[in-house]
């Protein structure tokens, strides 16, 4: 989570100076380099013609998703949201994998994760519930323009 909150506050820093788009490339392009020397050692005995095609789709299309399009809409998301709310919603993230992990591989679940779930949703939404100040201002302004 602290990589996650590190991710946040980065992104918000940079998409006051440079478009979503560019950031995803960087982002991706340090990816790259960084994981290219272990990648070429782990390629260098690997028989790529054994993997059929079907599995070449779906891994294109989860580097797609993962990489580049979930990559570019948090930025995108960040370039209008303060750091600190959108950050909040980084909690979704363990929560969905548990999701996926008990929903489509048929984990077990347990009532110390419906707990933790529940907890991690009230989070999310007593982060991101106006406050009594904004409120009061909102009642102000609507109040101004009758």
């Amino acid at each position: 989570m602290v990589c996650e909150a590190a991710y946040s506050v980065i992104g918000k820093k940079l998409t006051g100076a440079l478009d979503p788009k560019r950031i995803t490339s960087l982002i991706n392009l340090w990816g790259f380099v960084l994981s290219t020397p272990l990648g070429l050692y782990a390629a260098w005995g690997f028989d790529f013609a054994a993997v059929d095609w079907n599995t070449w789709w779906l891994l294109l299309f989860y580097a797609l998703a993962a990489c580049m399009w979930t990559v570019w809409l948090w930025m995108t998301g960040l370039k209008v949201v303060p750091a600190a709310q959108g950050g909040i919603f980084a909690v979704l993230l363990p929560m969905s994998t548990a999701l996926v992990g008990m929903l489509v591989l048929g984990k077990s679940f347990s009532g110390w994760q419906l707990l933790a779930f529940g907890m991690a949703l009230a989070s999310v939404l007593l982060a991101t519930l106006p406050t009594r100040a904004a409120l009061r201002a909102g009642q102000r302004s609507s109040s101004g323009q009758k």
